[in-house]
């Protein structure tokens, strides 16, 4: 009788005991699980890391002044594919080109013809009236600019010039008797699923939903690399590593604003020269 009564008191006592514990240790990020975990980081100015898609540089080639609309579906040739989107409206624009194809409106040119690029300008002034290839390949010749490569192609009276950096966007401005005939502008896409998606470079050539003006697609450069929201073990460690993000003048706190504010990044590994002297590495 007495160990049947004890054993019913002593199991709500034990009860009681383990939900203390609980609380007690719900209060502290490395003992703390799911929403308590999430509550207890944010004593130290820590959130925990969201689901966010992988971002890819895609490079849009189409006539200039084409809309990109938000909802438009492009794909991987991979099997399975990985489908991308957007968002909000974009635009192919000799104002935020990377690629462009221009060439003349009439058959013979006499004016200068001027091409001006992030506000430099480009000018070939013919002698007399001549053919519009030779004004052509004369204002090509006549760009000089380590940014870009500039190529005459005599075939097709069409001068191309594409930008050395592969996801930069640059400015355009063409004078009189001059036109694109296509422009290609780098526009960044977003996965369609969340988490870190790999694809290579030149394999998202796909248009899923067609845009009019917009003739091909193909990724170029380094993606943004997306996640899975955190686990609480990899909260944990996060919150260990992000903790001096209210921090301004130490070591730590830039690795911690890297962390925190740059997706895609998983390690950071800061160093410092405390000397008065240049060290081996070339840090002052």
């Amino acid at each position: 009788l007495l160990n049947h009564l004890l054993t019913n008191i002593g199991d709500q006592i034990a009860e009681l005991w383990e939900l203390g514990l609980d609380v007690y240790y719900a209060m502290y990020p490395s003992t703390a699980e799911g929403i308590n975990l999430d509550n207890a980081a944010q004593f130290g100015g820590s959130t925990r890391e969201l689901a966010a898609p992988s971002y890819y540089h895609i490079l849009c080639t189409g006539i200039d002044g084409t809309v990109i609309p938000s909802g438009t579906l492009i794909a991987s040739d991979t099997n399975p594919a990985t489908q991308l989107t957007i968002n909000e409206n974009q635009i192919i624009s000799r104002g935020t080109f990377n690629k462009a194809a221009i060439k003349t409106t009439v058959s013979e040119i006499s004016s200068t013809l001027t091409v001006v690029l992030n506000s430099k300008p480009y000018s070939y002034t013919p002698k007399g009236k001549v053919a519009a290839n030779e004004a052509l390949q004369g204002l090509a010749e006549a760009i000089e600019d380590e940014d870009f490569l500039v190529a005459f192609d005599a075939k097709n009276t069409i001068m191309r010039i594409e930008a050395v950096d592969q996801v930069s966007a640059n400015t355009m401005i063409l004078s009189e008797s001059l036109t694109t005939e296509t422009v290609g502008s780098v526009i960044t896409f977003a996965t369609v699923e969340d988490g870190d998606i790999r694809v290579m470079n030149g394999a998202i050539t796909k248009i899923v939903k067609a845009v009019p003006g917009m003739m091909s697609v193909t990724n170029v450069g380094d993606y943004i690399a997306g996640q899975f929201a955190e686990t609480d073990i990899e909260f944990r460690r996060s919150y260990v590593n992000k903790i001096f993000n209210r921090s301004s003048s130490m070591l730590e706190s830039i690795k911690s604003a890297i962390l925190e504010n740059v997706q895609g990044v998983i390690s950071v590994a800061p160093y410092e020269n405390a000397t008065d002297e240049v060290d081996n590495m070339g840090r002052w």
